[in-house]
């Protein structure tokens, strides 16, 4: 085996890609049956018993071009008489590579509905049909292969279209046929020195010149034409070298030629087309709000690193699954779940996504939209996504008619999403909770409900709880109490315990804080009804105090948090030790904050909340909120330490410090035994 590597095919653009899957389609059909490709770095290396110079005399003296013909448009080169040119040469040729192509033509002239044009048809689309149904029947099976991979035709007898394909094997008004056939002619009608330099730029990357000026399509942006391509500012057709052309349609047959019927079956026309589903406009610096719409499909393009022969791939890309939850992966977001979760093949180490969406007015380019990897191993953060995404897919049906602005939201979300699939990580976890607390804080404050039947499970809780925002933001969306209900209810504005009021998270926290005890003064709640489901550390609430943390992270993370499922948790999980010093002040006045009893010689002691000390916190008045925690603890038989209760807090934020539910620990325990609480 020699190994061939082809510097001129490369995992990008598309059409670089298709050229490499074209030239072991090419080989091991036509030259080495043994022949074996992989792809190394970013290039791709063909093992075959060929030397180089043999490959490259292969494509100039013995390569037979697939018949690639579209008769089912009126450009096809069977109706139009300067289209006509093309098939008329190949026909005409006496070459025996075109033999293929020349039988295909002549059987193509007898069909009737192609001899009569469309003229005798109901309609456009089953003139077509009927054409493509002949042509299936009659073709020989060379023909049939570029056929499959173009278009296909349902039980229903609707015409699906493969996306890399364009529209049946057109894009807009280049038809990909006649453009192949003139690059042919161009190419092997007569051999030349610069046919050869061409070709070896196309395999190899070696300079040349002589490009052609010819439109390229989808599949290399760069040399789509438009604005600032090329030193002509604007350049209608950039010029291209022929090969690349001819080598991706190739590989366009090499792509789909086995109709690949479990990836999109359900979803309209991506029925023979491997690997491509529905696009999610996330994950690329161009992507916007209407790409969704503008766009024609995502295509995941495999990269393996095995050596793997032509019938190998052919299996893969006929067979190989993204599945969630043993369905098809229906657009990219899932795409990429379904990759993290081992859902494709073991065989491929990657995927470079593309989209094919709309650009430079009605035309479609393959725009790469990164190299996702996939994981040897099942990823924790990946089920959390999948959880997550159940819960959006209800959201998103339920929530269908809501403004222009959903939207958006929603597709921060998913760009968070894909993040945290491509890079992992708990900061990829924290982003995707913040970005869908944001989405759910916009909707409850809208005014509109939103319970869903898919709520999230408690692992997110243990994932996000690995930074003291998620600590603080589960145990203040873990607060619940059967008679007041649970923290959710303080943050939906049609609610009727909404208190989730003021310009910033500690004025909202506070609050929330007066609403609850007041509610429980009202309700004859004897103890503090501020029990959570999680416990914060004291050293969380400390640098909350002392504003180290990010006040931002910490509301969208408890307005996501709100979403898990608490009554599945138990009470009183979290941090329970933290060995942090404590203010004074904060230890003085979380005392008749706390949800658990205060040992003494007389029993344990449950202290009630005073609204009192809130209202001086509001005022920024601290001494005056201190000794009215002195008084209370006073009145309730136990001494105060002996210290100065600093003032230079902000008294809001101390008081909103005060609703972070965190344990009777250590910390605040050692407050007491210096000051000999306990009488």
């Amino acid at each position: 085996m020699n190994r061939i590597p082809l510097y001129g095919c490369m995992t990008e653009p598309l059409g670089s890609y298709l050229k490499a899957l074209g030239v072991l389609r090419l080989i091991a059909e036509q030259a080495d049956p043994e022949a074996l490709g992989r792809w190394e770095h970013n290039w791709f290396c063909l093992d075959s018993k060929l030397t180089a110079e043999e490959l490259v005399e292969f494509f100039l003296k013995r390569y037979c071009p697939t018949p690639i013909l579209t008769p089912w448009y009126s450009g096809s080169g069977f109706y139009n008489k300067n289209a006509a040119v093309g098939v008329e040469a190949i026909a005409q040729s006496a070459d025996p590579r075109f033999r293929p192509y020349r039988e295909t033509i002549e059987i193509t002239r007898g069909i009737p509905e192609v001899a009569t044009s469309k003229s005798g048809a109901n309609s456009e689309d089953e003139w077509r049909i009927a054409i493509q149904l002949a042509c299936r029947n009659r073709w020989p099976d060379p023909a049939v292969d570029w056929l499959d991979a173009a278009v296909g035709i349902s039980a229903e007898g609707r015409r699906l279209c493969a996306p890399i394909l364009g529209t049946g094997g057109n894009d807009g008004h280049l038809d990909f046929a006649t453009n192949f056939i003139e690059h042919l002619r161009a190419l092997l009608f007569k051999e030349n020195d610069q046919t050869r330099r061409l070709l070896r730029n196309s395999l190899f990357g070696e300079p040349a010149g002589a490009f052609a000026r010819s439109p390229v399509g989808q599949y290399d942006p760069g040399r789509a034409g438009g604005f600032n391509q090329g030193q002509e500012v604007e350049t209608k057709d950039v010029p291209i070298n022929r090969w690349n052309f001819v080598l991706t349609l190739e590989g366009a047959v090499a792509w789909a030629a086995g109709l690949y019927r479990r990836q999109g079956v359900a979803y309209r026309s991506f029925l023979c087309s491997p690997f491509t589903v529905r696009a999610t406009p996330v994950g690329y610096s161009s992507a916007g709000n209407d790409d969704g719409s503008l766009s024609r499909a995502e295509i995941w393009t495999p990269i393996w690193q095995r050596p793997a022969g032509y019938r190998e791939i052919k299996a893969l890309l006929r067979e190989g699954r993204a599945t969630i939850d043993g369905k098809p992966a229906r657009n990219g977001l899932e795409f990429a779940q379904a990759a993290t979760m081992l859902g494709v093949d073991r065989g491929i180490s990657g995927f470079v996504r593309y989209n094919l969406v709309m650009r430079r007015g009605k035309s479609y380019i393959a725009l790469p939209a990164g190299r996702f990897p996939v994981d040897s191993e099942p990823r924790q953060d990946a089920d959390l996504i999948r959880q997550l995404s159940v819960l959006l897919e209800e959201a998103d049906w339920r929530l269908k008619d809501f403004p222009k602005w959903y939207g958006g939201a929603r597709r921060q979300i998913d760009e968070a999403m894909y993040g945290c699939l491509l890079r992992g990580g708990a900061d990829g976890l924290s982003d995707t909770a913040a970005a869908t607390g944001r989405w759910l804080r916009l909707i409850l404050n809208s005014g509109r409900p939103a319970y869903f039947g898919a709520p999230l499970s408690g692992a997110w809780v243990t994932e996000l709880a690995k930074a003291p925002e998620g600590r603080i933001a589960a145990a203040l969306a873990g607060i619940w109490q059967p008679r007041l209900g649970g923290f959710r209810d303080h943050l939906e504005r049609a609610g009727n315990r909404y208190s989730w009021i003021g310009r910033d998270l500690p004025e909202k926290l506070t609050a929330t804080l007066e609403r609850r005890v007041l509610a429980a003064e009202q309700d004859g709640i004897k103890h503090n009804a501020l029990r959570s489901r999680y416990l914060a550390g004291i050293g969380d609430a400390i640098r909350f105090l002392e504003e180290s943390l990010d006040d931002n992270l910490i509301e969208d993370l408890l307005f996501f948090l709100t979403l898990v499922d608490w009554k599945q948790l138990p009470f009183g999980g979290g941090r329970l030790g933290d060995d942090i010093g404590v203010w004074p002040i904060y230890a003085l006045l979380k005392h008749l904050f706390l949800t658990s009893p205060i040992p003494s010689r007389e029993g344990n002691l449950f202290l009630a909340a005073d609204l009192n000390v809130v209202s001086a916190l509001r005022a920024g008045d601290i001494p005056l909120a201190a000794q009215t925690a002195i008084r209370r603890l006073e009145n309730a038989g136990l001494v105060p330490p002996d210290a100065e209760f600093e003032a230079g807090f902000d008294g809001v934020r101390l008081a909103a410090s005060l609703l972070i539910p965190v344990p009777y620990g250590a910390a605040l325990k050692r407050f007491c035994e210096r000051g000999e609480l306990s009488k």
